[in-house]
């Protein structure tokens, strides 16, 4: 056989085997009970944990566990888990990438439309503990809802804490901590994070 029938032939069986991976990891993913809408891409399997609550994709979303073909360094696979409460939610919109991220819901967390959620991102809407010392025993003591808005971005390595809302095509600079609101078409950074321009 000629060196590039062989290469085809290589080509295929990867191509044929991605495929049916995908759709194995699909099938795992609603077997988690994970709502997700048409087109679900995903890369590599996510971290699922749905202790309660719910986790819903709308269409086209992506999920990349995976560095492979990214741009930067990805610590762990996409980690969605909502807990405590029956009510707890994450919902993400249609045609949003998130790669690498840890989503922890306690109560809810919404991401838009058209969202880039960077590696290593962090997504909040509780402390996980109290500060006092006595607090620190209980878990998610205090929770409140955090509302990304469609057209955001989030950089690489940045936390957002519980009651932000980030506005439609607001920039997060990798690495920062969103502690407070962020206006619509802004940029913001640093920790805490603050604004830095207004957007076009």
């Amino acid at each position: 056989m000629k060196l590039g029938h062989l290469l085809s032939i290589a080509r295929w069986r990867d191509a044929w085997q991605h495929r049916v991976q995908h759709r194995l990891d699909v099938a795992w993913l609603r077997r988690q009970g994970v709502e997700a809408g048409d087109g679900l891409r995903l890369a590599g399997r996510p971290k699922v944990e749905r202790i309660c609550g719910r986790i819903v994709l709308g269409q086209r979303v992506t999920l990349r566990s995976h560095d492979r073909g990214y741009h930067t360094a990805m610590f762990h696979p996409v980690r969605l888990m909502v807990d405590v409460s029956p009510e707890a939610l994450i919902e993400i919109g249609d045609d949003s990438r998130i790669n690498g991220a840890s989503i922890h819901a306690t109560r809810s967390i919404r991401i838009g439309r058209n969202c880039l959620i960077a590696a290593n991102v962090m997504i909040l809407d509780s402390d996980g503990h109290g500060v006092a010392v006595a607090d620190r025993e209980r878990h998610n003591p205090v929770a409140e809802p955090i509302v990304i808005e469609d057209d955001v971005w989030v950089g690489a390595n940045a936390i957002v804490l519980k009651g932000v809302t980030l506005g439609k095509g607001s920039v997060v600079a990798a690495g920062s901590v969103v502690t407070r609101d962020v206006a619509p078409m802004t940029l913001v950074g640093g920790n805490p994070a603050r604004f830095i321009k207004a957007l076009d």
